[in-house]
């Protein structure tokens, strides 16, 4: 029981950490690109965004925390697993249901002058890149294309999901530095995530619930990880990439060719299955999987250490 309140306490206090400095930062790069959005947002709805496009990194962070120290107290993985699941889910749902509250608060309502932003085929320009707006720039959904010398033409479009209602922006424009592979490719699974969860919860409270509960079950079964007999930075650094592992694994889940194959050879077999619970159901299984794993490792381990030597 006094393992519990512990890891209870170090996750409650590491996810809230988490968040507010994920949220900071993510403010804080936002704040240093002015270029990247020319929006007439209020501090408030930037703030929604932001805590939005934050959680999953809240998410990842905190469990690989609190599988770390439940293992390092000596917790059993059905205790830890248990334990997790439930503060994950709810700190998780408490989070998206808040901030979703807050959005639908009503702002107070500020007079402001009108503004134009062009005509569709507006240039915009910052060193030597140049975004090309197709459509009204006045739509935030407004498709684009952005110019960088020696590159091929990139077509973007900002996703429904990150836009609030009555919001009113230009689009979105990708006046970014040069960004390694490894931490842009984080970067965009980490941000099909939040959109996934985002969207789940628009759709209702049971969709959301059931994504999220699969994504939580698939890393908190990843428990044994940290029970290596091996430097505890080297199970840390283990654990870091296993659950880039399964970000990458969540966000090729995601992928609409995949969903559609998988729902075709379902058809084809007399199975009609939505594409909206393929990704959790998918979730759910790797976790379960991992979970079998581990408890028939740790009979086979257990029985090992009962027999006698020689």
């Amino acid at each position: 029981m006094k393992n519990i309140v512990r890891l209870t306490l170090v996750f409650s206090i590491g996810f809230a950490a988490l968040f507010v400095g994920s949220l900071v930062l993510y403010g804080l790069q936002s704040r240093m690109e002015p270029t990247q959005t020319l929006a007439v947002q209020s501090l408030r709805t930037q703030s929604i965004l932001w805590a939005r496009a934050v959680i999953p990194v809240t998410i990842y962070g905190a469990l690989l925390m609190g599988l770390r120290y439940s293992a390092r107290i000596g917790m059993t993985s059905l205790q830890s697993l248990v334990c997790l699941l439930f503060l994950g889910m709810g700190w998780t749902t408490a989070l998206a249901l808040g901030i979703n509250r807050i959005g639908d608060i009503p702002a107070r309502s500020i007079p402001s002058k009108t503004l134009s932003w062009g005509e569709p085929g507006l240039l915009l320009s910052r060193s030597n890149k140049t975004v090309v707006v197709l459509h009204d720039p006045r739509n935030p959904q407004s498709p684009r294309v952005l110019a960088i010398p020696g590159r091929a033409l990139v077509h973007e479009q900002l996703p429904r999901e990150f836009i609030p209602e009555g919001s009113f922006s230009a689009p979105l424009m990708s006046f970014r530095r040069n960004v390694p592979g490894l931490l842009q490719g984080i970067a965009d699974d980490l941000a099909s995530t939040a959109a996934q969860l985002n969207n789940r919860l628009n759709a209702g409270f049971l969709p959301f619930i059931i994504y999220a509960g699969g994504l939580l079950l698939a890393l908190c079964s990843l428990r044994f990880i940290f029970t290596v007999r091996a430097w505890s930075l080297v199970n840390l650094c283990m654990g870091i990439l296993i659950f880039r592992g399964v970000l990458a694994l969540e966000a090729l889940f995601n992928t609409p060719h995949l969903q559609s194959d998988l729902v075709s050879l379902l058809a084809s077999g007399g199975i009609r299955f939505p594409a909206s619970l393929l990704s959790p159901l998918l979730l759910y299984a790797l976790g379960i999987l991992l979970i079998c794993y581990t408890l028939v490792s740790q009979a086979i381990r257990t029985r090992r250490t009962k027999e006698p030597i020689g």
